[in-house]
């Protein structure tokens, strides 16, 4: 991305605009994209940090850049996607980075530029940031935003969101509880983790319950505010953990489930570590050999078996399955600021026919008399509310035990729906 460039791109740089290309591009996992771009000569902690922070800064605030740098451009789309990308990434440090000199952001981006041989792009990527750097607090302006804009159009400008969500929220959940949502997935989440399983847990405990910064605590989980950093992380590391999708279980009184549990969408593990925690009798699996060898690296001793949700039979009778569920992760773009730009509405569709399929083989698996809990990462009640309902409306052995969902003022910016369902 950089062989003709006159200078050498700077490496967080460098790494950032690598990760959001494949991942814009390509379609691949921010997290995944950034991971590869960084084990190719990134080092310095501090290069690391910024590469993340650029990642995924970006992506949280893209479509309000991106907006920011139309009012400059005769025809951005005329640009190469890379130098586009490079201008926003650019754009992003200069409007929300302050301890990055415009200067020096200009002129990494100018650099940049002239790889691209012949396009005689250096002088436009001049005027333009240098533009951008002077707007000042207008760039943080919502009014600056409405200029020749709907409702619906300004707030898909300002919250950095497509047009399609912005009208779903509003639609199905009111004007308060959709700017709750709007706010919180342009913000970073809160940092969440477990300590159960850890060689220091007692004495971290102890320690990290004193600080004065913490959100809140559950069991031997914990959520501190978004951004926060370690000096010195434990070794072996903290087992890092949605803090919101710890309340979502806790929601469905686990402590009441029979056993055994399946954990049939396992993932890394996440969720069997807090039924660990509770002592509850759990084996786990996951289509994904991947998590599942994580898992077991992680959570010593548990019980896996790669399968399909949908169609798997488990070793032992489940007296509860616990599905978290695959669905469109419209709850948590603040932790994958990705999917809002991946996802379509037709993805929604698809997602609730798969999700039927897992919620029909669990009402085959279960023992009668034991229940199934659901929880989603999403915020469409298609996938939530409605499935569920459905689900039971469609089965007169399976009734409605409980449902809950995250509140929209949480200081998490992370939310979750969970239901348990017993089986006659």
């Amino acid at each position: 991305m950089q062989a003709h460039s006159s200078k050498p791109l700077p490496s967080a740089r460098r790494a950032a605009l690598e990760a959001l290309f494949r991942c814009l591009m390509n379609r691949q996992d921010i997290q995944a994209s950034l991971d590869a771009a960084l084990s190719t000569g990134v080092d310095d902690p501090r290069d690391v940090g910024l590469a993340t922070e650029l990642s995924y800064g970006y992506l949280r605030l893209k479509g309000r850049i991106e907006y920011v740098l139309s009012r400059f451009l005769q025809d951005p789309g005329k640009l190469n996607p890379k130098m586009r990308l490079a201008m926003g990434v650019a754009a992003y440090e200069i409007l929300f980075l302050d301890k990055i000199p415009a200067y020096a952001s200009v002129d990494w981006a100018v650099e940049f530029s002239k790889s691209k041989p012949g396009a005689r792009l250096a002088g436009l990527f001049n005027a333009v940031l240098r533009r951008v750097s002077e707007l000042g607090a207008d760039a943080h302006d919502p009014d600056f935003f409405r200029k020749d804009a709907s409702l619906p159009e300004f707030l898909s400008r300002w919250y950095a969101c497509p047009q399609w969500l912005v009208d779903l929220w509003w639609r199905e959940y009111g004007e308060k509880t959709a700017t709750d949502y709007l706010e919180a997935q342009i913000k970073a989440p809160a940092l969440g983790f477990n300590l159960f399983g850890h060689p220091d847990a007692d004495e971290l405990y102890t320690e990290i319950a004193g600080w004065p910064e913490l959100i809140d605590i559950e069991g031997m989980s914990f959520a501190l505010p978004g951004g926060t950093a370690f000096e010195g992380e434990p070794d072996p590391p903290l087992a890092r953990q949605s803090f919101a999708a710890r309340q979502a279980v806790e929601a469905l009184d686990p402590e009441i489930w029979d056993g055994p549990v399946w954990d049939a969408c396992a993932g890394r593990g996440g969720k069997t570590r807090i039924l660990l925690e509770k002592g509850l009798d759990v084996f786990a699996s996951d289509p994904h050999r991947g998590r599942l060898a994580a898992l077991e690296r992680e959570l010593h001793g548990v019980e896996v078996f790669e399968a399909n949700a949908a169609t798997a039979e488990p070793p032992r009778t489940p007296g509860t399955i616990l599905l978290d569920m695959p669905c469109s992760g419209l709850g948590v773009l603040s932790r994958r600021p990705d999917t809002k730009w991946k996802r379509k509405p037709a993805d929604l569709s698809d997602l609730t026919l798969l999700q039927r399929e897992i919620l029909d083989n669990a009402l085959a698996q279960v023992k009668p008399g034991g229940r199934i809990a659901v929880i989603t990462c999403t915020l469409n009640p298609e996938e939530n509310q409605g499935l569920v309902a459905r689900f039971a409306g469609d089965n007169d052995r399976v009734s409605l035990e409980r449902e809950w969902t995250t509140p929209s003022d949480s200081p998490l910016n992370e939310f979750f729906y969970a239901a348990s369902l017993i089986v006659k």
